[in-house]
């Protein structure tokens, strides 16, 4: 994702502007690294907000989330962070997203634009919005100490109320709130004794569960806006595709269409688009009817002769070529020698097709550009990409971008892309009205920017004993950020953490005396985007696999191999053997097998333990025991539901998920032809969550899909003796 040109803070005067509906209230926040001083502007005779906590005159307790929730429950989870220290119930506050997206505190401290993704959220934020919570609490107990003339250490809070503990009078919120506004923050508060949470990892429910399922909640796909047009897009059929002739007469008869246009492709813009042509209409309906019958001929592209079944012929020989330049992860000890003196040397290559994203509310966005201003209606993962497409294509400067944030029906990374950001300005801007664009699942399966083919070489030694001496991984993919964040391979490491992750110093879970793991980077020229858990897919299912191919090897039980191979990882080892317990991992019967596999990511472990049977001359998944150390679990069910979709969404990968791509086209175009999971396609699921550290939780949304697919590779391997080196699987037992 590009930077965005201009991360400077926004003027307080314009900030209280946009905020007016605050007035006579208190607002505070939590800057880092430093909590900012919230007094009275004396010139200006106002507050300055710093950007959490929202608490009105009338009782209204309003807290800002600044992530997207794209079904997640993150905004349960970071609502309840800020609730648990204020000492109101998360489930009956308003959250609201920010007035000005852009202000410096809704900045990815890492990242640093403003964005959503990478299972950081919660980790990442947890900290800091206690913080805001507690600070605003110990304001309200000021001002209420203050009014009643006694010591602060005298007053309590509770359900949004301040009680003083002498003789139990009691002022709401909302009552204090205008004179807490005028006190200085304190610049340390005590934050809670996870003991006495009332809230944080004991939520059972999620915001909006009840809207969501009667059908009364509000998706981007939902927004309607006077004078409308709805827009589809016939994009390039391969990339790079120019648009030669358009014949739109027929199209323009389609009742309802009322413009046809090209949008240029913007190839000057990394991670922007390809060339399109849109069909505007007053509905949906009228607007694809009338794509139906355009006529477009398009100019030959470069990737006319493309066929991703030769894309691992094409990564193996680029490895093997001698003039790929290997980006070490990690390196120990001389991987050569130790091979070369091996007891017993393996070696095996895993492969991983394309994939699309899929979320069930296809992409879709609203936007209306007038005066000189922009603004945008939807659910937007990443608003600084939406302050780029503003900029780049209409020329409106980031304070001219309005944002009305949404929550969405999945991403999955599809909502990380540029691509439709791009068009929807470009749309606006030439019309002059609000302009919804809307995908539809033939789009979202051919839009090109999901997960890239992947190719792994993997090499093993075992020394007399069966223990693992030397190992050595390659990893063989495209850049994953170099579309969006130009110059990233200007740093001296070359290192691209987005492709390298569970191969890492940091989250690669063994240990031999000789290692040398390394990313090999080989682009095809199809564009790609972000998926859920990026590279921990497919880096997973080789190593888990081939970990299982060595312990077999070794003649040891997949489990005793790994914990010998992992050190000073007791939580790792625990989710581990926790899970193999409860799978009954020494116990199956005849006609029945278990495979395990497990990994770390965002400070969290997980281990999955797969059971397949043979049924009708097929294997069959029969249970997935799941078990999770995530730090401390914010909002439990949240987590739990977080883990049973990433086990779905890896099963997926196991069973069914692939695009081919043929003379530079994706072939696949509905669930018919790329087949998601369903209800009857659902094993027995057994999930367990383990706090390992009450002090601080660890990432969820993407932690349980990578090990899926091996831990069910590693099952059919026990079961039949075939090894599954490339998904999706092939489950005929007569194959």
């Amino acid at each position: 994702m590009n930077a965005p040109r201009d991360l400077h803070a926004p003027s307080r005067r314009r900030f209280l502007q946009q905020s007016a509906l605050l007035t006579a209230g208190l607002a505070v926040g939590f800057r880092l690294p430093d909590a900012l001083a919230a007094g009275k502007d004396g010139a200006a005779g106002e507050f300055e907000p710093n950007a959490w906590v929202r608490v009105l005159a009338d009782n209204t307790v309003k807290i800002v989330v600044h992530k997207h929730d794209s079904g997640t429950g993150t905004q349960t989870a970071l609502a309840a962070c800020v609730a648990e220290e204020l000492d109101v119930d998360p489930m009956r506050i308003a959250v609201v997203t920010p007035e000005d997206p852009f202000f410096q505190d809704y900045i990815h401290p890492i990242w640093k634009v403003y964005s959503t993704g990478g299972s950081t959220s919660v980790s990442l934020e947890y900290a800091r919005l206690r913080q805001a919570g507690a600070t605003a609490r110990a304001m309200l107990i000021s001002a209420a100490a203050q009014r009643w003339g006694v010591p602060v250490v005298a007053c309590s809070t509770a359900d949004g109320t301040v009680v003083c503990n002498a003789d139990g009078r009691k002022a709401t919120y909302g009552e204090l709130a205008d004179a807490a506004g005028r006190l200085p923050a304190p610049a340390n508060v005590t934050l809670k004794n996870p003991a006495d949470f009332k809230y944080i990892g004991k939520l059972r429910h999620k915001r909006d569960a009840l809207a969501k399922a009667t059908g009364r909640f509000q998706y981007g796909i939902d927004v309607s806006l006077p004078g409308m047009l709805v827009a589809v897009v016939q994009r390039a059929p391969m990339p790079g595709a120019r648009v030669r002739r358009v014949d739109s007469t027929e199209a323009l008869k389609v009742r309802g269409v009322r413009q046809v246009m090209t949008i240029p492709m913007r190839s000057d813009v990394l991670g922007g688009n390809q060339e399109g042509v849109a069909v505007l209409a007053d509905d949906y309906w009228a607007a694809n009817k009338g794509r139906a019958a355009l006529k477009v001929e398009w100019d030959d592209s470069a990737f006319a002769d493309f066929d991703s079944s030769h894309v691992a012929q094409h990564q193996a020989a680029w490895l093997a070529s001698g003039k790929a330049r290997v980006v070490h992860t990690v390196q120990t000890g001389n991987t050569d020698v130790a091979m070369a003196h091996g007891a017993k040397r393996i070696d095996a290559a895993y492969r991983m097709p394309y994939k699309q994203q899929n979320p069930l509310e296809p992409v879709n966005i609203t936007a209306w550009f007038r005066d000189g201003a922009m603004q945008y209606w939807g659910g937007i993962q990443v608003p600084s990409t939406a302050m780029e497409a503003a900029e780049v294509i209409c020329g409106v400067p980031r304070n001219k971008v309005v944002l009305h944030e949404m929550v969405s029906g999945g991403s999955f990374g599809a909502r990380e892309s540029k691509y439709w950001l791009f068009e929807v300005s470009y749309l606006a801007k030439k019309t002059g009205v609000p302009v919804k664009l809307m995908n539809s699942r033939e789009d979202e399966m051919r839009a090109l920017y999901g997960h890239p083919a992947t190719y792994h070489r993997l090499e093993g030694a075992l020394d007399a004993q069966g223990r693992l001496d030397a190992l050595r991984i390659r990893a063989v993919s495209p850049a994953s950020p170099e579309q969006w964040e130009p110059g990233y391979f200007d740093r001296p490491d070359r290192m691209d953490y987005s492709t390298t992750e569970a191969l890492s110093k940091w989250d690669f879970p063994y240990r031999a005396n000789h290692m040398d793991i390394g990313w090999v980077r080989h682009e095809t020229g199809i564009p790609t985007g972000w998926y859920r858990a990026v590279s921990f897919i497919p880096n997973v299912f080789a190593t888990e696999s081939f970990i299982d191919e060595l312990a077999v090897a070794a003649r040891r039980d997949p489990v005793d191999f790994r914990v010998a191979h992992m050190a000073d990882r007791h939580r790792h080892v625990d989710v581990l053997r926790t899970a193999a317990q409860r799978a009954g991992w020494r116990n199956m019967a005849h006609g029945h097998a278990l495979g395990v596999a497990t990994h770390q990511a965002y400070d969290s472990y997980i281990a999955v333990v797969a059971q397949v049977a043979r049924k009708d001359g097929r294997v069959v998944v029969e249970k997935l025991t799941c078990v999770a150390d995530v730090g401390l679990a914010v909002s439990r069910t949240g987590v739990e539901e977080q883990l049973y979709g990433g086990l779905m969404w890896g099963l997926g990968h196991a069973l069914f998920d692939r695009i081919d791509i043929q003379g530079g086209a994706v072939q696949q175009s509905n669930f018919h032809d790329y087949p998601v999971m369903r209800m009857s396609d659902m094993p027995a699921i057994d999930i367990v969550v383990i706090d390992g550290n009450r002090d601080k939780p660890g990432g969820v949304g993407e932690l349980a899909n990578p090990p899926v697919a091996p831990a069910i590779a590693n099952a059919i391997f026990r079961l039949t003796g075939k090894r599954q080196r490339e998904t999706p699987f092939n489950f005929d037992l007569k194959a």
